[in-house]
């Protein structure tokens, strides 16, 4: 198939940031540098309109995306599309959640001018089997991308997916940007606190149950009379932050544990972490926080939930523990306290396994292949 660059809409109806949004403009951000033209397309007033902006690439921020039966809201965002597709002729519509993909779809199928629909799969939420679902995953839609091999694992096994046309492209991050900085790790501990005798066990993640930030707290518990050196840094917020407060105190771990909250440096105070924890009890796919903790040359302790074990391997770049029990955070926690030569030896080759394997480059380049096999099936599809 002929290589020339491609005119890529990737959508999003999410207003706020996360994971997934982070995706989109990384991802368009990283196909532009490889000779592609790419337009964001989102909600009015959504995040990624500054998102495409830091991504170099254009906006196109006129759609609603509003979940349910909404008649009107929906025709304007079906004409919307249409309209797009007309003027900027895209090679490729590049959805990534429920509601843009739904518009993608059906708008395709209206459209004299069909183009070939893509979807990335970021998660591992239910999606029920009926023939909406089918029409709109098999008949409506060329390819889709898994962000690991769980969430890919569990649509194959879905009549309302072709296994086929679906494979796995995990994200990517920037090895530059997450590089050890000895400068930005003596500021942020120095803002903590925190001095060269003290461990600290970082936890980057949004404040929800889903992240198992208690399972944490208990192992810290059991840990704490024989380590006095550990310090806890929690980066993120959320729903569950009065909650998690409250077990820090019940537990008397008060004098450990800091919440930071939100922070806009998070990867310089990521740089003070000298061990990472990702207990994830669910929704865990492909975390941008892993990698990027992993790029900054941090020893992991992970769950076995979803796609973080296919990024941190166990006795390699860290632990990988049983989901949903302290116990075996505790042990694999208490080995990386006592040994900093297991932590160095962990951390040097968490940087190597990103560098090898999930760099934003590979991301993009992977996903180039992915669109172009898209368009040999979508092709193909129009003869039939």
């Amino acid at each position: 198939m002929d290589e020339q660059p491609l005119k890529i809409l990737i959508t999003d109806p999410h207003l706020q940031g996360g994971g997934q949004v982070r995706y989109v403009t990384k991802l368009a951000r990283a196909l532009g540098r490889l000779g592609h033209h790419v337009t964001i397309g989102c909600k009015r007033g959504s995040i990624l309109e500054e998102g495409a902006v830091e991504a170099g690439c254009d906006a196109y921020a006129q759609f609603h995306y509003k979940g349910g039966l909404r008649p009107r809201l929906w025709s304007g965002d079906l004409r919307t599309l249409q309209q797009f597709v007309r003027d900027a002729t895209p090679d490729i519509l590049h959805a990534n959640g429920s509601q843009d993909h739904w518009i993608s779809g059906l708008g395709n199928r209206l459209h004299a001018q069909k183009t070939c629909v893509v979807r990335t799969r970021h998660n591992t939420d239910v999606v029920k089997e009926h023939h909406l679902n089918r029409w709109l995953n098999t008949d409506w839609t060329d390819w889709q991308i898994a962000v690991c091999d769980a969430v890919r694992e569990i649509r194959i096994h879905q009549p309302v997916f072709d296994p086929a046309r679906m494979e796995t492209i995990h994200n990517g991050v920037d090895i530059d940007e997450f590089s050890p900085n000895a400068e930005a790790r003596h500021r942020i501990r120095q803002e903590f606190g925190y001095t060269d005798a003290h461990v600290v066990v970082g936890m980057a993640a949004r404040l929800n149950f889903a992240k198992g930030h208690r399972y944490l707290f208990e192992a810290a518990q059991s840990l704490r009379d024989t380590h006095s050196e550990m310090r806890l840094l929690i980066l993120g917020q959320g729903e569950i932050e009065a909650a998690l407060r409250e077990d820090v105190c019940v537990r008397e771990l008060d004098g450990i544990v800091h919440f930071a909250g939100f922070r806009s440096d998070i990867g310089d105070c990521m740089q003070a972490f000298d061990i990472g924890v990702l207990p994830s009890v669910a929704t865990e796919a492909s975390s941008f926080s892993l990698m990027e903790q992993m790029a900054t040359q941090i020893p992991m302790i992970v769950s076995d939930h979803g796609g973080s074990k296919e990024i941190c391997r166990d006795g390699e770049e860290g632990f990988v523990v049983q989901q949903g029990q302290a116990v075996p955070i505790a042990s694999a926690l208490g080995q990386l306290l006592s040994d900093a030569g297991m932590r160095t030896r962990f951390g040097a080759q968490a940087r190597r396994r990103i560098a090898a394997e999930f760099t934003l480059e590979l991301l993009a380049k992977r996903t180039v292949e992915a669109y172009r096999r898209a368009l040999e099936v979508h092709d193909q599809r129009l003869v039939n």
